[in-house]
């Protein structure tokens, strides 16, 4: 196989045993910026300012992320001159090296925690507002330091994004969330909360097959599975309708992150229209003592309702703040006061819905 990629003033050119052992590549080719050269038994993708991937090193994470180690190992790599046919460079070409000893070393603990299956997920539990009826867990990752010691969702990301593994990361999480949910003899009716990044996902019908199959293979049904939608201001609009509606087309639903806070507001909620909207832990914290943050909350819970949504309150973590997204109308909440993300799913809330009535 044959993989150019065009930098600001050279081609790269990777190298394989042949496309019948990578149809992963050729697959994703179809109708995307990778061109295949069925002659030369290549790939041909664009790299640098207005494409989508910045460099090699983009490049060389999503081939990790499709293809097997093996076959990522077996993958040779040399610079060749833009403008040049192929069949003008083989000299260079027979000249390749190893495309992993071209990409930058890895200098986070991410690529062998991924390889050593040291990423995790736990579960939060939400509940019906009023009853405290279990209504279902958002799935949340964690690290596993080699010490033992838990890393931080937000510490995985930033080494993703300095790795250029964000492909990687989210996609395995994904697919572990399933199969772990799947595996945790959670009631038929328990609903499952999803987190992914849009802009880790090119096109959807080849980079979420895994993730269909992996649900299929769980035994969910789909229309408990909510796919939430994290990093909004990043992504195109267009490319974020089309992720939403192929999950839809699947039987999934979708939900839009922290509304209220940043980009997710009032215009992308009505573009989108999510099945599940989440208010944001901002808000919530707020509201009790801010008439202000209070009519938001209530305009987020009525514009959802009135439009057959569910409206959740997320980060409650006081009397308080239960007790007015209680009487705020919200259908769901989620928060350390019902509580707190663990590995095992948790069953009922840590508090009773008396304790409230009676507070």
């Amino acid at each position: 196989m044959i993989c150019e990629c065009r930098t600001d003033a050279r081609s790269l050119v990777v190298l394989a045993p042949g496309l019948d052992r990578y149809p992963e590549l050729t697959e994703f080719a179809s109708g995307d910026d990778w061109v295949v050269h069925p002659a030369l038994g290549g790939v041909r993708v664009e790299v640098g300012s207005g494409s989508r991937w910045s460099g090699i090193a983009q490049v060389a994470a999503f081939l990790r992320t499709e293809l097997d180690f093996d076959r990522f190992g077996e993958l040779r790599a040399a610079w060749a001159r833009r403008g040049v046919a192929l069949e003008e460079q083989l000299v260079t070409l027979l000249h390749a090296g190893r495309l992993s000893d071209m990409v930058p070393a890895d200098s986070s603990p991410l690529p062998a925690m991924l390889a050593e299956g040291r990423i995790e997920s736990w579960f939060q539990p939400i509940f019906r507002a009023g009853s405290l009826d279990l209504w279902g867990y958002e799935c949340l990752m964690r690290g596993r330091g080699e010490d033992g010691g838990i890393v931080s969702p937000f510490t995985l990301l930033q080494w993703a994004q300095q790795e250029q593994l964000t492909f990687m990361l989210d996609r395995q999480v994904r697919e572990l969330h399933l199969r772990r949910a799947g595996a945790a003899g959670l009631p038929t009716d328990c609903h499952v909360l999803i987190n992914f990044l849009p802009t880790s996902i090119y096109k959807p019908e080849f980079c979420l097959r895994t993730t269909v199959r992996a649900a299929a293979q769980a035994g969910l049904q789909p229309g408990n599975i909510i796919f939430e939608v994290v990093e909004t201001e990043r992504v195109d609009p267009t490319q974020l309708r089309t992720l939403l509606a192929y999950y839809r087309e699947k039987g999934f639903k979708v939900a839009l992150d922290d509304v209220g806070s940043g980009y997710s507001g009032l215009a992308m909620m009505a573009d989108l229209s999510p099945d599940l909207i989440k208010i944001d832990r901002e808000l919530v914290s707020r509201a009790p003592e801010s008439a202000f943050h209070r009519d938001v909350c209530a305009s987020l819970v009525k514009l959802a309702q009135d439009n057959g949504k569910l409206a959740l309150a997320e980060g409650v973590e006081t009397h308080d703040e239960w007790r007015l997204m209680t009487e705020l109308g919200a259908d769901l909440l989620q928060g350390y006061l019902f509580g707190r993300p663990h590995p095992d799913p948790a069953p009922r809330a840590l508090v009773e819905p008396d304790v409230m009535a009676s507070a």
